[in-house]
């Protein structure tokens, strides 16, 4: 009956749709600090943070989403939150999840990226990831602000997986470094 009720929502909010799917939004998750890897001590809780950024030209902000994940650490889901503010059908890892941003559009921050949801986990001691999946009924689908259907997809490896004590499959995200001579890191050491 969820998943009945969460394609009726989907469908209803992106009415009138797109004869043509709108090809939007990149996926990525973030495990803190803009990275996807992360690396809690046993029985620690931490949280998953969900964005959505890369907006297609034209399109304002999204209305809903829908996706699921695929967990292979050891530990359990303690909370699902959906920060868009409205509605959500389902569960993250079992049946997918479906979330509504209620009324108001949902428009991206100033650094592009709109927060869609937050997991908070506590882990057990075992690695493993977090993967980016399809919503098992839904697919990959999400409605703009437009009230067009459109299509997620993930930019690419290490933003659709999560390492927890581990390494994804694509590695982990780089972080900025600054140009420094060898002579000027040695003098940081003297």
């Amino acid at each position: 009956m969820k998943h009945i009720i969460a394609l009726a929502l989907l469908i209803a909010l992106a009415a009138p749709a797109a004869a043509n799917p709108v090809l939007a939004n990149v996926v990525y998750i973030d495990v803190g600090d803009g990275s996807n890897c992360y690396c809690p001590d046993p029985s620690e809780a931490f949280t998953i943070t969900v964005y959505i950024s890369d907006l297609e030209p034209g399109l304002q902000g999204i209305f809903g989403i829908a996706f699921m994940f695929d967990r292979t650490f050891s530990g359990f889901k303690l909370a699902q939150t959906n920060l868009l503010g409205g509605l959500d059908f389902g569960d993250v890892e079992v049946d997918g999840w479906a979330l509504t941003s209620g009324g108001d559009c949902v428009e991206p921050d100033a650094n592009g990226l709109i927060a869609v949801a937050e997991l908070t986990y506590l882990y057990l001691g075992t690695p493993g990831l977090i993967t980016f999946m399809p919503h098992p009924i839904d697919g990959q689908s999400f409605a703009d602000c437009n009230n067009d259907l459109g299509e997620w997809w993930v930019r690419d490896q290490p933003d659709g997986n999560a390492g927890i004590c581990m390494e994804p499959p694509g590695g982990c995200g780089t972080v900025p470094v600054e140009d420094a001579s060898w002579g000027s890191i040695k003098a940081l050491f003297r």
